[in-house]
């Protein structure tokens, strides 16, 4: 192997994904262990990219339960939020704003005001405009169901 080849195709290190365990994908097991239920559906696994192997230095650079890291970011975004770019994790740390302040009305709509999980979701969905019946429908069902799992879990 020439210089150059050696020099540049540095092998990296590969482990098993902690976050899938080595399968590719992430199930209900992998989402309760890293405390996900509330973020996360079971699916290809965006750590590493449905591989179930990631670079070693990948775990110093993001944590394998990153709420944000899931497969429907683009790979564009994936590799800077891998990378550390301070956009991306700017992007991160207001997506977990959001989602924790969302996770906090539900509750406190629910405790506090004693709202029920069907009237919480039509208070959600009222600035839900251009969707046909079918879509709403839809839309509040899966609504309700998630407003139940945060309603469950803060029980």
């Amino acid at each position: 192997m020439s210089f150059f080849k050696r020099f540049f195709n540095k092998k990296k290190t590969l482990i098993q994904c902690p976050r899938c365990l080595g399968k590719g994908h992430v199930d209900a097991d992998d989402i309760k262990r890293l405390g996900r239920e509330l973020t996360w559906r079971p699916g290809s696994c965006a750590y590493c990219n449905a591989k179930g192997e990631v670079a070693a230095d990948i775990i110093d650079k993001i944590n394998p339960g990153e709420a944000y890291l899931v497969n429907n970011l683009s790979e564009k975004e994936r590799l800077a939020l891998i990378e550390g770019h301070p956009e991306a994790r700017e992007r991160m740390k207001r997506f977990k704003i959001n989602v924790d302040r969302f996770i906090q009305d539900i509750v406190t709509l629910h405790f506090v005001r004693k709202l029920d999980s069907r009237q919480i979701a039509e208070l959600f969905l009222e600035s839900a405009e251009g969707l046909s019946a079918e879509d709403y429908a839809q839309e509040e069902k899966d609504l309700i169901a998630y407003i139940e799992k945060v309603i469950a879990r803060h029980n």
